[in-house]
């Protein structure tokens, strides 16, 4: 994973094993994600990326998966995660908040922790 903050790689490698039967593959695609852009919305951030194609299947099934919640440190509230594919593969990693601004938040310095899954 090229290009990857901490909190980034942390959500990724937790969203490969909460999809247990999608795991090596998304782990695989993952493996050779390289960070396009990152933008923080004030309210969360995107970061998409790209993933070599020809070096890995596609999954099927639904465009998103949803990720864990995340307790920053800083944020009131925890912040959630979507990994968003694109023709099956992974594209996008988006973190939201649920009342807390990200406004001047350093993407890459964050201090957090991952909620165990109910």
């Amino acid at each position: 994973m090229v290009g990857f903050t901490k909190l980034e790689e942390a959500v990724l490698q937790d969203l490969c094993l909460r999809f247990p039967a999608e795991r090596a593959t998304l782990t695989a695609q993952l493996a050779m994600a390289r960070v396009s852009c990152r933008e923080n919305t004030g309210v969360g951030f995107y970061t998409s990326f790209n993933v070599e194609r020809t070096q890995v299947a596609p999954l099927s099934g639904e465009r998103m998966r949803h990720g864990a919640w995340v307790k920053v440190s800083g944020l009131e509230h925890p912040m959630g995660f979507i990994l968003w594919l694109e023709d099956g593969y992974a594209h996008c990693l988006e973190g939201a908040t649920v009342d807390d601004s990200t406004v001047g938040i350093d993407l890459a310095a964050l201090v957090f922790e991952i909620l165990p899954s109910n």
